[in-house]
């Protein structure tokens, strides 16, 4: 009798385990049978069916800066595509609600009601280039927040984010006071604007992207589902003079990006995208596999419009003693920016420089050098759980750095301590060491920026062995500015 009822309770468990299994399984399925690709003109996004209280046919919800001022808007759902239009935009949350021109059958889903579920795992989805298969990706919701709050690292400067935003007729959006959701996804890239926050078979809210530099740095946050509400209630038709959002016309900051598979490019703008579309695949010390994506390419013009004041103080001075070589000349150069997937490290490097994974026995590290050799950058990262294991694998590199002849001791200017935020804990030292000879020259310079983002650890380094060799070679000294500003800059997503 023991043995039967020990069997009967065994089958019990086994049955909740595989009907709990079978509920996941099929509401993922639900989840993604209503995530759909948006390609308007040469930007890429994602959009959701959703219509709303009346539950209109044919409508998918987006963001706005991903289709505003766009000529052709094309929306593909499981290898079918419909030409789609602008019903309605609701500005202040940067949503768009489309209607598409040849019915599709998508199933829409409906909206979360109540409280959002915090500190839990949700996904968000992704569609992979050239295919029509829908991904789950896992994030957790921290908090709800304005706009303007986003982060400490931004809140003392709203003019700096403001001018990341779109604009149009004088009006940025989303609006700095909009209430955003602030979540943890590192490996939020481009053209993931408008894919949605789900849980269940429920829209928690919609992927904004955010801006695509804020102070260097890119940043990302989410709608919440009750301004999709908002869009149907208080929305308004599209203004037809609205200016694009991204590109080669409009505003160049929001975080939109462009697919190789966009049907709206020609064959030889889809061959220039896919050329950075591969990710480089390399392994972290604890054997941790990442990948390091190419995000975009812009002029150091453009960069340097998005820094707050301070920061491009701090750009300026690095050129102070600098009679050859000014901000203006440097303007032109153009940079790569990179996102680490599994950490969300951010790493910049001039356009002209290659990329290459290599390895110790102590670190896994990037390294890039100038074209004339004289100037080496290296990225090392270590994904971390904790803060606290975030400053052991500091520590160990500085012991690494040490025993290497680098000691790195930073001043107390040089350091941003913001590890007792609940929400976003972020640490960071910049170091520089100067070599000289008897006489007061210089021989050799070391920087290090490291820094500490939730846990994860990154150290950027760039090095010059010998000064005498760059002193009379201009071009390779601009590649020194350049590199030393990118070490500045690569860091980790601000959310």
């Amino acid at each position: 009798m023991r043995l039967f009822l020990s069997f009967r309770l065994s089958c019990i468990r086994l049955g909740i385990i595989l009907g709990c299994i079978i509920v996941y399984t099929s509401s993922l399925s639900a989840q993604k049978n209503s995530v759909v690709q948006v390609h308007a003109d040469k930007s890429s996004g994602y959009g959701v069916a959703c219509g709303g209280p009346q539950n209109l046919p044919d409508r998918i919800v987006t963001a706005l800066h991903v289709v505003a001022g766009k000529k052709t808007i094309v929306v593909k759902w499981q290898g079918k595509s419909s030409y789609a239009t602008i019903e309605k935009i609701y500005k202040p949350s940067d949503l768009a609600l489309l209607k598409l021109q040849t019915p599709l059958g998508i199933p829409a889903m409906a909206l979360y009601s109540g409280e959002p579920p915090w500190d839990t795992n949700i996904n968000f989805w992704e569609i992979p280039i050239n295919t029509t298969s829908v991904s789950a990706k896992t994030t957790v919701l921290e908090e709800r927040t304005s706009l303007s709050k986003i982060s400490p690292r931004v809140a003392d400067n709203p003019a700096g984010l403001s001018k990341s935003l779109c604009s149009d007729a004088g009006q940025y959006y989303p609006g700095m006071t909009t209430e955003v959701i602030n979540f943890k996804e590192p490996n939020i890239r481009k053209a993931h604007s408008g894919s949605p926050l789900t849980y269940g078979d429920k829209i928690l809210g919609l992927v904004d992207g955010g801006a695509k530099l804020i102070d260097g740095k890119a940043c990302v946050w989410a709608i919440p589902a009750a301004d999709f509400t908002k869009l149907f209630n208080q929305g308004t038709p599209v203004p037809p003079a609205m200016q694009p959002c991204g590109g080669t016309t409009g505003n160049q900051y929001m975080y939109s990006g462009t697919r190789s598979d966009n049907p709206l490019l020609s064959p030889e703008e889809a061959q220039q995208v896919a050329e950075f579309e591969t990710p480089m695949n390399f392994n972290a010390t604890d054997g941790s596999q990442m990948a390091l994506y190419h995000d975009y390419r812009m002029t150091f013009a453009e960069v340097f419009e998005t820094l707050f004041p301070d920061e491009q103080a701090n750009m300026e001075g690095i050129l102070e003693n600098e009679e050859e070589i000014s901000l203006v000349d440097m303007f032109e150069s153009t940079m790569d920016l990179y996102v680490e997937e599994l950490t969300g490290v951010t790493v910049m490097v001039p356009s002209q420089c290659n990329l290459s994974a290599a390895s110790d026995d102590a670190w896994t590290y990037i390294t890039t050098s100038s074209p004339g050799g004289q100037i080496t950058m290296s990225v090392y990262i270590s994904p971390n759980n904790s803060m606290e294991e975030g400053l052991g694998a500091m520590d160990a590199f500085k012991s690494f750095m040490a025993e290497n002849g680098q000691v790195l001791l930073p001043e107390s200017d040089d350091i941003d301590d913001f590890s007792d935020d609940p929400d976003n804990p972020y640490y960071s030292e910049y170091v520089e060491n100067l070599y000289e000879d008897a006489n007061g020259n210089i021989q050799g310079e070391f920087f290090a920026d490291l820094i500490i983002n939730d846990g994860d650890f990154l150290a950027v380094t760039v090095h010059i062995a010998d000064w005498s060799e760059i002193d009379n070679n201009p071009e390779e000294r601009m590649f020194l500015y350049l590199m030393e500003i990118c070490a500045l800059l690569s860091d980790f997503a601000i959310y």
